[in-house]
């Protein structure tokens, strides 16, 4: 075989290497607000791409004060430095696709890391909500310089995919974010936990000299030196490990670096007292994790009693060269855990590392699939309703998309009303009867065409039906007039006829009868005992309207032609 020949079929073999799907756990970090056209790799070795493909709202922004370069070893400054703003609508959300299914009853990892900066040099850090597909996540307060972030962990059984929303609570607080990361958790870590349950990390703590994450942390969980609960106890002491090595074979993982060093009392005390306060309807879980720093001699011994507000819950002996995880569960209201000497140890308490979440309500079931794949549909064939993304009817009915209706008395909301009255859509309707709990639907004031669609006469449940002010045509389908108890409107549409004006309808010469049941509404296009909204200013966003979905096959089809192509006119 010639070398030219050769490669060419090595050519044609990296095309379809291409087209093949990679199986690869999820690690996706987004520098929010990025204008880099390429991929950016900070210290950390974490790979950052910009936001446009996974956002279709908001204004993108650089802060006016740099971000505190003692953090620079945690966070990228660079990524730091810039940030979405969302100034319009209530709620504005990321979307994300999981393409690898082997992940679908996995937990991931979600964290959200916000810097305001003085981005707007108002001075004024906003407070705004924060959700996850359809959940209540946590209220989001921002200060001037200080970097916030929220972490949640959750299992993916109801799909694959991620959607991060932030919603404005108070007028004149814009919701932003500066990064989202998405990380795949293995399937034994946390399951102590029903993954029917979200998992919302409020502390997670080590005592080496610099915060730890990605690459120590396959997971890349934060593990910051700084501890609040330990602020208000002075003599601890920092040690450090000498084992050659540290097996940590726990199911959680902490990183091996967080053990290199441990937290014990200084010779002027006893014991190590950690404190603080939870919602007694929201009870702390904590993980503590030890390791033994020296080898001990036969002399030797370290002994540990653990106790929650006096009350003693176990007593360890840390391993040498290995790990030890104890759990501490339902910690409320204000608490001290403390870590005592047995009466027959000779050396002080020590831990190395500490992490504590709290456990959310059930993750919500969501929309009713088959209503969201009717306003799926409509999104592709109508570009002006893409602006929209997230659950559209959770977490609340605050919160649901502006142009739909839900009823909240299942587990799954069902779209109830369609107001779509204004929205420029064109063209002949897709059919959403998926939807058979539609009561209402209004698409006044459009350009749809053609003959009004038989579907939309096969609604159980629709009671009022406006098609004013469009342009369909031909007779009315009998499901419709011939439904006594349905508002129907059709006024508006001059090349409409009734089944009543059968003659005009021969003729083209349109709906003309006055004895038609279909009469205009009077003043306006809508009517006045519905909820027909017209559309708002900046309803279809401010933002280019480009199609937001899968990857077009064209650019695929092309490629493999060309690469078809080289191998035929060699040969």
């Amino acid at each position: 075989m010639s070398t030219q020949l050769f490669n060419l079929l090595v050519l044609l073999l990296s095309c379809f290497l291409i087209l093949v799907p990679v199986s690869a756990k999820v690690f996706l970090s987004i520098d929010c607000g990025s204008s880099l056209l390429k991929p950016h790799t900070d210290a950390n070795s974490i790979v950052w791409v910009g936001d446009d493909p996974y956002v279709r709202t908001g204004e993108t922004h650089k802060v006016n004060v740099a971000p505190p370069s003692n953090l620079s070893t945690t966070w990228d400054s660079s990524v730091m430095s810039t940030l979405r703003a969302f100034p319009t609508r209530r709620r504005n959300c990321y979307s994300i696709d999981i393409q690898d299914t082997t992940t679908m009853a996995e937990r991931v990892l979600v964290r959200a890391t916000f810097y305001y900066g003085n981005y707007d040099k108002k001075e004024n850090p906003p407070n705004f909500l924060l959700q996850f597909n359809g959940n209540n996540w946590a209220r989001i307060e921002t200060s001037m310089t200080g970097i916030q972030y929220k972490e949640v962990a959750y299992s993916l059984n109801n799909g694959n995919n991620i959607n991060v929303c932030l919603a404005q609570t108070l007028s004149g607080n814009i919701p932003f974010i500066s990064a989202l990361e998405i990380r795949s958790l293995d399937s034994k870590a946390y399951s102590y936990v029903d993954s029917s349950y979200p998992l919302f990390f409020i502390t997670r703590i080590g005592f080496t000299k610099t915060d730890i994450r990605f690459p120590e942390d396959s997971f890349d969980r934060i593990w910051l030196t700084s501890a609040p609960g330990l602020n208000s106890t002075s003599g601890l002491i920092t040690v450090t490990s000498n084992s050659p090595s540290i097996i940590v074979d726990t199911d959680d993982k902490p990183p091996e670096a967080v053990f290199r060093a441990a937290v014990t009392p200084d010779p002027s005390r006893t014991y190590i007292r950690y404190n603080g306060y939870s919602d007694p309807l929201h009870p702390i879980h904590f993980n503590v994790y030890f390791s033994e720093v020296i080898q001990l001699s036969s002399t030797q011994k370290r002994s540990i009693d653990i106790s929650v507000d006096n009350n003693l819950i176990n007593s360890i002996i840390p391993p040498y060269g290995q790990v030890l995880e104890v759990r501490i569960l339902n910690v409320t209201s204000a608490y001290t855990i403390d870590f005592k000497p047995t009466d027959d140890s000779t050396l002080p308490p020590l831990f190395n590392a500490l992490e504590g979440f709290t456990v959310g309500d059930a993750l919500v079931q969501g929309t009713n699939p088959n209503d969201v794949k009717a306003l799926v549909l409509l999104q592709k064939t109508y570009v002006q309703l893409q602006y929209w993304s997230g659950d559209p009817c959770l977490p609340s009915l605050l919160y649901n998309w502006e142009w739909i209706e839900c009823n909240y008395d299942t587990e799954s909301p069902r779209v109830i009303a369609l107001y779509l009255s204004g929205y420029e859509l064109t063209g002949i309707l897709p059919d959403f009867s998926a939807m058979d709990a539609l009561e209402t639907i209004n698409l006044s004031n459009n350009s749809l065409k053609q003959a009004i669609p038989e579907f939309l006469g096969t609604f159980p449940k629709l009671k009022i039906l406006s098609l004013t002010d469009n342009d369909f045509s031909g007779a009315i389908p009998s499901s419709l007039s011939n439904n006594i108890d349905l508002k129907l409107y059709v006024y508006g549409n001059p090349n409409l006829c009734t089944s009543l004006t059968k003659t005009a309808c021969k003729n083209g010469t349109g709906n003309t009868d006055p004895e038609s049941r279909f009469p205009p509404l009077g003043t306006g296009t809508t009517d006045p005992d519905s909820r027909f909204p017209p559309l708002s200013t900046g309803n279809t966003g401010t933002r280019s309207r480009t199609s937001k979905g899968k990857t077009s096959s064209e650019p695929i089809i092309i490629f493999l032609i060309m690469c078809f192509g080289l191998l035929f006119s060699t040969i």
